[in-house]
């Protein structure tokens, strides 16, 4: 199953006033998510963090740089995808965006192996934690 297109759709829209924390303001509310899709006609769908017009940079790296790298691979070799990119781009910051972009791909494909498996993403991942759900929300 290959990858054919990764895509970026950054949602925005204007705060009635603006939303401040102890490092910035902001006067949108943003949203990224990366959709992947892939020759079998399965889609896959995640998101970046990136408050803000850091939005829009994530956006740049998801299609102009991490899109190239994986088009035609498999998608669900995603732990070869991940590191591949990891590889490639941790010359240029082992955290930040492009760390940000590659997790918004990496949770579009974990979305595909879900809907592949025919799963819920917590049985891929180790599986819920019987009363877990539970005892945080009496907490």
């Amino acid at each position: 199953m290959k990858i054919t297109r990764v895509t970026s759709h950054v949602l925005q829209y204007d705060l009635p006033e603006e939303l401040g924390y102890s490092q910035q303001f902001y006067a949108k509310r943003s949203a990224h998510l990366v959709e992947v899709e892939t020759d079998a006609g399965i889609t896959g769908w995640g998101e970046c963090f990136g408050p803000g017009n850091v939005a829009l940079a994530n956006k740049g790296i998801v299609e102009k740089v991490i899109q190239p790298m994986i088009l035609g691979d498999d998608a669900l070799d995603r732990d070869v995808i991940w590191h591949k990119v990891y590889n490639l781009l941790r010359d240029h910051g082992q955290k930040g965006m492009p760390l940000q972009a590659l997790s918004g791909v990496d949770i579009a494909l974990w979305d595909i192996a879900g809907k592949v498996a025919g799963l819920p993403l917590h049985k891929l991942i180790g599986g819920l934690i019987e009363g877990r759900s539970r005892s945080m929300a009496m907490a």
